[in-house]
């Protein structure tokens, strides 16, 4: 026996309304950190990090903070929590570094496998620091 497709319009209508209604009015402001630190390393990434000032913070953490990664010294498991960069990509990145770094982030152009669309996904999670 099939439901009478009025009966079917009108239960799907009543789940959206009831996701919709259980959404926050306004995103929750978060707890922010104006200079984040890191507090505990382990194997060179950043493991607990701290507000109160200290050594920069290293490897995915620092996308967690709102800031770049820098594909001249971060380490192939860094780079492969960036969207669309696997192992093999990741370790591409770091042996490309080895012989020329990188001057910017378009200079990931000539790692092969990195093209245009991979580039743009990228380059707002990067930044080559210069010193």
């Amino acid at each position: 026996m099939h439901a009478a497709p009025g009966i079917a319009r009108a239960g799907l209508l009543l789940s959206v309304l009831l996701f919709l209604t259980s959404l926050p009015d306004e995103a929750p402001e978060q707890a922010g950190c104006a200079a984040p630190a890191e507090r505990t390393a382990e194997a060179g990434r950043t493991r607990e990090v701290s507000c109160a000032g200290g050594a920069a913070l290293r490897g995915p953490a620092r996308l967690l903070f709102g800031q770049r990664i820098d594909p001249n010294r971060a380490d192939a498991e860094t780079l492969e929590v960036l969207p669309g960069i696997g192992p093999s990509l990741a370790a591409a990145i770091v042996a490309g570094r080895a012989s020329r770094p990188y001057a910017s982030v378009a200079e990931l152009r000539r790692v092969p496998g990195i093209g245009p669309v991979t580039l743009a996904r990228i380059s707002p999670l990067l930044a080559v620091q210069t010193e």
